[in-house]
């Protein structure tokens, strides 16, 4: 059913591209390419109820790929062209499997249509799709093989046969030719050399559904029978290609120059006045515009001519604006008697890039506030032996205490203590990496609590 919708699809491109010319820039092309192709992975199987055959998949391989086309461009940006490709791939082993072999010589004929996009300038991006018939000539082959230990024949996956008694060995050989309807989508861009010559690139998926194909299977030396031969066959599932192409296009013919296009006389100059609505052709005609000064009452001609505006200032609230600083409002110093501050730190480190900035957050408080006195205790995660993580700990409170100490908090008013990995703050078991867990708490005690003026 996926099939036959894009098979529609195709046709439906097909029928809308118009039938009747254009004058302009219209005729016969040609065009070469050649670039890469990459046949797609595809599995291989018995085809109907074959007695023998080859099985397995195989991989995608790429290799060089040609096509010469002929086609009509209609001069309004459709192009329809018949348009054939040929490309061989070398597959290799079947499955994987030793003594095996495959490969694929594609060739396909498409009708083609193709639509141009001209607003680019000398390049000229396209896509299309098409229908036609693929050739595929396949060759595939498996036979069993010696095992390098004892000298066994092992049965090749590859080939499968029914059992006929005893063997000595078994083949199967496929060399056929199996003709398919395909299809294709095709995005590319053309470079415009001249009016004629175009560099043509594009990117092509071909799909020629199944390759269904016969050879000969062969089993040797059946006791009282001889060679045993039989007919094997194979089916190549859904083989697909992609294909990078790049070449020429020439179109025969002249290009026909386009026609003058009348330019009407410019109108009027006209003038927009400030009101934004009325429009004349002498900026001295507008009418007289007033505008409201500051306070939102007095109204002038000119701006210069309001009255002196009085100059605000923004209390340290960030957010209250007055004319007078003694308006502004009256907060708490110091709302808090106590505040905490939490240093964490990496994994098996004693010091924290974020000691500095936590301790001048402690030291803004002090601007307005007494600290009377600071607790710093040091924390560890449960990773490591306890005794090991207590003197880490231990490492942690000294370093968030030498910050303090430096940045002016008296060393007497200060006490510091490690509890390890005693007092996670995330409960964790033994041997955890928690980041919450390694941390420093600073306690500060504050004093003076009161109100001020909030003001710069």
């Amino acid at each position: 059913m996926k099939h036959r919708l894009l098979f529609a699809a195709a046709a439906t491109a097909l029928m809308a591209a118009p039938t009747l010319a254009s004058a302009q820039d219209s005729g016969v092309y040609i065009k070469a390419q050649a670039g890469y192709g990459i046949v797609n992975d595809a599995d291989i199987s018995l085809t109907n109820a074959a007695p023998a055959g080859l099985v397995g998949d195989v991989a995608g391989e790429g290799n060089l790929a040609l096509a010469l086309g002929l086609g009509y461009d209609f001069g309004n940006n459709w192009r329809l062209e018949l348009d054939a490709s040929t490309l061989y791939n070398d597959l290799g082993a079947i499955g994987g499997q030793p003594s095996s072999k495959a490969s694929i010589h594609a060739n396909t004929l498409m009708l083609n249509a193709l639509y141009d996009f001209d607003d680019f300038g000398r390049w000229s991006p396209f896509v299309g799709a098409g229908i036609g018939v693929a050739e595929g000539n396949v060759s595939l082959s498996a036979q069993d093989f010696v095992n390098d230990l004892g000298n066994v024949i092992v049965a090749n996956p590859a080939c499968v046969s029914p059992p006929v008694g005893a063997r000595i060995s078994r083949a199967c050989v496929i060399s056929d030719t199996d003709k398919n309807l395909a299809w294709n989508l095709i995005a590319g861009v053309g470079y415009s050399i001249t009016d004629n010559l175009t560099w043509d690139t594009n990117y092509r998926y071909v799909n020629m559904g199944d390759i269904d194909v016969e050879g000969t299977y062969v089993q040797a030396n059946v006791p009282g029978v001889g060679g045993l031969f039989n007919t094997a066959t194979a089916s190549v599932e859904n083989v697909s290609a992609h294909m990078l192409m790049t070449g020429f296009r020439y179109r025969f013919g002249d290009s026909t120059p386009p026609a003058p296009v009348y330019v009407p006389p410019p109108p009027p100059k006209t003038y927009m006045c400030d009101d934004g609505v009325t429009e004349v052709t002498d900026i001295t005609l507008c009418p007289v515009q007033t505008v409201i000064c500051w306070d939102g009452v007095t109204e002038v001609t000119d701006l210069g001519l309001c009255p002196a505006e009085p100059v605000m200032v923004t209390c340290s609230d960030g957010v209250t604006m007055v004319s007078d600083l003694a308006a502004c409002p009256i907060i708490a110093l110091c709302p808090e008697q106590f505040r905490q501050e939490l240093i964490y730190y990496e994994f098996d480190k004693g010091q924290s890039a974020e000691t500095r900035n936590t301790i001048n957050r402690i030291m803004d408080v002090g601007q307005f506030c007494n600290i009377d006195s600071v607790r710093v205790v040091g924390h560890t995660d449960t990773s490591g032996s306890a005794a090991y993580n207590m003197g880490l700990s231990d490492r942690r409170a000294t370093d968030a205490r030498e910050e303090l100490v430096r940045q002016g908090v008296n060393a007497a008013i200060i006490s510091s203590e490690g509890k390890g990995e005693t007092e996670p703050f995330v409960q964790t078991g033994d041997g955890v990496r928690e980041r919450l867990n390694r941390r420093t708490e600073v306690l500060i005690t504050l004093s003076e609590v009161g109100t001020a003026m909030m003001s710069n």
